[in-house]
């Protein structure tokens, strides 16, 4: 469906909401900007921001910037340095980008090691938990394992600030299904410096540990150099939003500003058409910009400021395409040029997840969700009933899990009860009859431990 988005400029108010503008979380992939690198953000801060700036300050004050303002900004230049965090003689070294910036994609690269030695730990089971942050949930996976002791994924933070990464690394025992656990399969401290050095490499059954790393986002600079169809120009094109976070279901109003690229001044009487889409499908569309006379209603900036507000349904990555060209009047011709945005829409404040996997901190009377391989594995941990009362065990998790009983403080298979394999979404049920302590592991990842206690 297109729909025509009227737009009033008013001249004097406008540029002066410029100055209480905040970055909005957005990334370019125009294919034009890919080649500029690092020459034209030089050239958009020097050349544009400088003069641009200059006069809403002249409009609005030198002193215009809160000291909130000031204090995000330097909030936003931190960049993401090595660390290393150390629990019970295991080790992760993680790395992440220096410098990520919103809806980029960026690499996380992690080791583990045994700290006493230095040496990489091969076969070892990772869960990855990625929130921003707001605590929203951006990536995640329970079923990552290396063999080398590496472990690395890329991922795009859609809001700036500091998110933060959770994991829990596991060993692999001695034992898997009630089976022995082949010794090359099992994890060993690689001394040697391979997994092929099983034979004399120690092993190293550590069990599981928890750690947390910080990643700092920043906003991007959101200005794109676009080059004009017609030879030797080039236009500045910024888009900003008053709005910190753009949310389904509430309007934001986006603010396009053109500049000549040359000098940083505005460019008058600019014509542009907005199209706003997601995976093909076109929500809102301006009206078209064709010939040297726009007829049809044009997204016009007067002194070259121009606005569109728009209201998203749905959380999730949008596209803005622009297409832009002077009007007649206009004192800079540059034939056509053409950009998008990528906007990321979050989900509203509150708002409950739809996720059928979704873990629940406080799970039904008389039941207990399978986490999987990210601590605490089951929730609750320790669950404790009257003789008689029937236990209900839902797997929560991707992965496929069991419920087995346990001698005391090992993995061996009593027989009092056994799920066998438990699918994504399913359950198992047991009746405890005995008053007693009721220890269970998930034969598979024997880590993973829960305790029932019957009165």
């Amino acid at each position: 469906m297109q729909t025509n988005l009227a737009i009033t400029t008013i001249v004097i108010a406008t540029v002066a909401v410029l100055a209480m503008i905040v970055p909005l979380d957005l990334m370019s992939h125009d294919s034009k900007m890919q080649g500029l690198g690092q020459a034209n953000a030089e050239m958009a801060d020097n050349s544009m921001a400088a003069p641009h700036h200059d006069m809403v300050a002249m409009m609005m004050g030198q002193d215009s910037m809160s000291s909130d303002q000031s204090n995000e900004t330097q909030d936003n230049d931190a960049q993401n340095t090595s660390l290393s965090k150390t629990s019970d003689n295991v080790t992760v070294d993680f790395a992440a980008t220096p410098m990520i910036q919103t809806n980029s994609l960026a690499s996380i690269q992690m080791h583990v090691k045994d700290s006493k030695s230095g040496a990489k730990l091969s076969h070892v089971d990772w869960a990855i938990t990625v929130r921003d942050p707001d605590g929203n949930l951006i990536y995640k996976t329970t079923t990552g394992h290396s063999h080398m002791g590496n472990m690395g994924f890329s991922v795009a933070f859609p809001k700036a600030g500091e998110s933060t990464v959770y994991l829990t690394v596991s060993s692999i025992g001695t034992q898997m299904m009630g089976l022995e656990v082949e010794p090359k399969g099992r994890t060993h401290t690689m001394l040697s410096g391979s997994p092929k050095g099983f034979a004399t490499d120690p092993t190293n059954d550590f069990g599981a540990r928890e750690f947390e790393f910080p990643v700092y986002v920043q906003t991007i600079d959101q200005t794109h150099t676009l080059n004009g169809t017609v030879p030797g120009t080039a236009v500045n094109f910024e888009m900003s939003t008053m709005a910190k976070k753009i949310v389904a279901g509430q309007p934001v109003t986006f603010v396009f500003t053109a500049t000549k690229a040359k000098d940083g001044s505005m460019i008058t009487h600019p014509d542009t058409q907005v199209t706003v889409s997601t995976e093909g499908y076109v929500l809102a569309q301006s009206a078209a910009v064709e010939g040297a006379m726009t007829m049809n209603g044009a997204v016009h900036g007067h002194t070259g400021v121009m606005t569109v507000t728009e209201i998203f349904p749905s959380a999730g990555p949008y596209v803005l395409d622009v297409k832009l060209q002077p009007s007649p009047l206009s004192d800079y011709m540059w034939g056509q040029a053409y950009t998008d945005f990528n906007v990321f829409v979050s989900e509203p404040t509150g708002s409950v997840s739809s996720s059928a996997t979704e873990t629940s901190d406080n799970p039904p009377p008389n039941t207990v969700d399978i986490n999987g391989l990210e601590s605490p594995f089951f929730t609750p941990d320790v669950l404790n009933i009257k003789a008689g009362t029937t236990v209900t065990f839902v797997n929560t998790d991707g992965n496929t899990h069991t419920v087995t009983s346990v001698k005391p403080g090992t993995t061996d298979a009593d027989g009092t009860f056994d799920s066998g394999l438990i699918k994504a979404g399913k359950t198992f049920t047991f009746t405890f009859n005995k008053p007693g302590t009721y220890q269970y592991i998930c034969m598979i990842h024997t880590h993973m431990h829960g305790t029932i206690v019957v009165s």
